[in-house]
């Protein structure tokens, strides 16, 4: 008789159970119905499909439930390009722990999501959400990860987020968040290890007590409009890596105290308004691998113990006052370096041979320096090279050749895409042993305009099939135009001004289908020009002065429409303005001045609204 009423208790209690487990189920499956009700976009119908009425929830893809009270714990609907608000349904599965709406929702941040007291990692990262983060999110007292960013969210962060002791993770990057941090934001995040709140509008001063976050690895805050000093407080930070305040409006100098930040892998300050010298003490930061320091005015000049950062991967240091010369055991200092920008300085001395030895060197910027000195000629021991800029300072080449001999060494970089040596002085021909095919595949920019070069150009030039932009204007070449120039026909920008180049225009380079900018000013260029120039409609920008071109203007030229730019001065053309030049209602600049036109001005130039200046 006893066991007999035991096993009814038993069974009582287990249809307690599945009672009570149906109407906790019900709740979360009525949550989620809601929510794909709501769902106005679901290109290859994930849910529409899945969720249906009826069919077991913890089943449902992108939702997983707990073992014990069969509760959705998780939903992870991250890359299922789903379209529609978050609804405030979504507040009542609460079980939740985590959270990822990463997709394509709008609307905005439901105030409901503060209840879901369990959460433990919320992302709504990568969608068109707008409107104000609700104070709410700050009931969350388990969270451990926030990540909000690249959507379209405004207003001040919420002071309730920094009383989440738990946070280990905070992103807000990418939105348009305004106002100031708090001093003392990090005072309640003691677990806090990622800040990520850059490209925003946040202003005022960086928070004096950031230290306070002592177990943080990241912290970003650029692209923002910060402003004041760097905290001197920021060296007691024991186990940051990381560290980005880039293009604020920081301003004073770079405190010797961030010598202490021996954890340091990546710093970058770059764009602001610093001045002063690169700290003695920056010798410390012994793992430093990146240092971005551009664009500021940091002068003076880079101490040799600065070159003991033997682990340096990447240094920026460009659009600054820095001086001196480069260091001759290159190699030695710096054997992993992969990127170095010390354009837009004041460098001089010679390009260190050494510097050839740097094997693992993809991107090399000297530009607008004084450097001077030949060219060391075992560049193409740099075998990884991508870029190479060197324009703008006094270089010059081996003259006991007649030829840009470095040229042949830099044709076994195979990896080659830009190789900008204008405005040096450079003298003689190209290599007649110049590979130009070595290239074909990877180059996409090819500069050395404003040297002394002379000859004529290389047919070979035209193998580089991949070319979008090709100048070699302000230079001595002489004969004409190779034909085979227009078999490049991904060039954009062809620019062979202020040469002695002669003979006709090619009509060939009308197979230059997306060509943008044609200067062929300053030259010795005859005959007529070919009407099929005016047929390139991506051409916007056309220089022809200074020639001795005759005939008429050809009437294609007044049906490119998008031309912004047009200069035929100083020719010998002909003939009278027709009445559709004004249909070039891009048209800023016209320069039709030193010819042998006739006839009266057209009426329709009249129509060129945009025309900035104008010369007859």
């Amino acid at each position: 008789m006893m066991a007999r009423a035991a096993m009814t208790g038993l069974l009582l209690l287990i249809y307690c159970i599945n009672i009570s487990a149906s109407r906790t189920n019900f709740t979360d499956e009525s949550a989620l119905l809601v929510f794909i009700a709501q769902i106005t976009n679901d290109p290859d119908e994930t849910l529409i499909k899945n969720w249906t009425q009826g069919t077991e929830v913890c089943s449902w893809i992108g939702v997983s439930c707990s073992t014990r009270h069969h509760r959705v714990v998780s939903q992870n609907l991250k890359s299922l390009r789903l379209r529609e608000s978050i609804p405030k349904e979504i507040g009542n599965l609460s079980f939740l722990s985590f959270l990822d709406f990463g997709n394509t929702f709008n609307g905005v941040i439901p105030n409901e999501l503060g209840r879901l007291m369990r959460l433990k990692y919320l992302s709504l990262q990568m969608n068109n959400l707008t409107g104000e983060i609700p104070q709410s999110l700050g009931f969350l007292s388990r969270l451990e990860v926030l990540d909000l960013s690249e959507n379209d969210l405004y207003g001040y962060v919420p002071s309730s987020i920094f009383n989440i002791s738990s946070l280990k993770i905070i992103d807000l990057n990418l939105n348009d968040l305004s106002g100031n941090l708090p001093n003392d934001m990090c005072s309640n995040l003691p677990m806090l290890q990622y800040l990520f709140m850059g490209n925003n509008g946040l202003v005022g001063e960086l928070p004096s007590r950031l230290d306070k976050c002592t177990q943080l690895l990241a912290l970003s805050l650029s692209y923002n409009r910060f402003t004041g000093n760097i905290p001197s407080e920021i060296q007691n930070l024991p186990a940051i890596q990381h560290l980005s305040f880039r293009k604020n409006e920081l301003v004073g100098t770079l405190p010797p105290s961030m010598g202490n930040l021996s954890t340091l892998v990546m710093l970058d300050i770059g764009a602001n308004n610093l001045h002063g010298n690169i700290p003695t003490e920056f010798a410390k930061l012994v793992n430093l691998k990146e240092i971005y320091l551009g664009s500021n005015n940091i002068s003076g000049q880079i101490l040799d113990s600065f070159y003991d950062i033997s682990g340096l991967e990447m240094i920026a240091l460009a659009a600054n006052e820095l001086s001196g010369s480069l260091p001759s055991n290159f190699a030695h200092k710096f054997p992993n370096l992969n990127v170095l920008y010390l354009g837009l300085n004041q460098f001089s001395g010679t390009i260190p041979s050494s510097i050839s030895n740097v094997s693992k060197l993809t991107f090399l910027d000297l530009g607008h320096n004084f450097l001077s000195g030949d060219v060391p000629m075992n560049l193409g021991n740099l075998q990884q090279l991508e870029v190479i800029n060197l324009q703008w300072n006094q270089l010059t080449n081996d003259p006991s050749t007649r030829e840009l001999s470095f040229l042949t060494s830099l044709s076994s970089c195979k990896h080659l895409k830009r190789i900008q040596l204008g405005y040096n002085a450079f003298r003689g021909t190209f290599p007649k042993s110049l590979a130009f095919s070595n290239w074909s595949d990877s180059l996409d920019v090819f500069i050395t305009s404003g040297n002394n070069i002379t000859g004529e150009i290389p047919v070979e030039i035209s193998k580089l099939s991949n070319l979008v932009w090709l100048g070699i204007g302000k230079n001595r070449l002489s004969g004409s135009i190779p034909h085979e120039l227009g078999n490049m026909r991904k060039l954009q920008k062809l620019t062979l001004w202020k040469n002695k180049i002669n003979g006709t225009i090619p009509e060939s380079l009308c197979n230059m289908e997306v060509l943008f900018r044609l200067d062929l000013s300053e030259n010795q260029l005859s005959d007529e020009i070919p009407s099929c120039l005016g047929n390139l409609s991506s051409l916007r920008e056309l220089f022809l002065d200074s020639n001795a071109l005759s005939s008429n203007i050809p009437p294609t030229f007044w049906s490119n429409i998008g031309i912004s730019t047009l200069n035929l001065s100083s020719n010998f053309l002909n003939g009278s303005l027709p009445i559709g030049i004004g249909s070039l209602r891009s048209l800023s600049n016209l320069n039709l001045s030193r010819n042998q036109f006739s006839g009266e001005i057209p009426s329709t130039m009249g129509q060129l609204q945009n025309l900035v200046n104008l010369s007859l």
